[in-house]
């Protein structure tokens, strides 16, 4: 992913926290973080985010709704992104993939079932997905 950021998306800084510390355990070093959509919005379009990990419930505008946001964009349509929920209804996971989600990850994660969905993310949208710094 070179000079390109993963982006994490969720109201929750202790759920942003956790998971910029298994991205930093994985070897990925360039996380940035946003709380809400429209703060995700503004970071997206700057252009840099390589990967985005998305939380279904936001303040305002929900995760689902950002989602459809950034599809509907044609420079952000292939933006991989991974929704990140603890909700496993078969419904809300079928809604989510009609709105163009990359993957699905089912909270809590541990560290290889994120690797995998950001893979999986990634390849979907023919990019890849590697860390950025070395592991200690």
């Amino acid at each position: 992913m070179s000079d390109r950021k993963i982006l994490i998306i969720d109201d929750t800084p202790t759920m942003r926290m956790i998971v910029t510390n298994m991205l930093n355990d994985l070897g990925f070093a360039d996380v940035v973080e946003a709380e809400n959509a429209d703060m995700a919005f503004e970071r997206v379009q700057a252009g840099d985010i390589a990967i985005a990990l998305l939380d279904w419930n936001l303040p305002g505008r929900s995760g689902i709704e950002f989602l459809r946001q950034i599809r509907a964009f044609a420079a952000t349509r292939e933006l991989p992104i991974v929704m990140m929920t603890s909700n496993n209804d078969p419904k809300q996971i079928e809604e989510a993939r009609r709105a163009g989600v990359s993957s699905y990850l089912v909270k809590p994660f541990g560290m290889p079932d994120l690797l995998l969905r950001m893979e999986e993310a990634s390849v979907a949208h023919g990019a890849s997905v590697a860390p950025t710094a070395a592991k200690s």
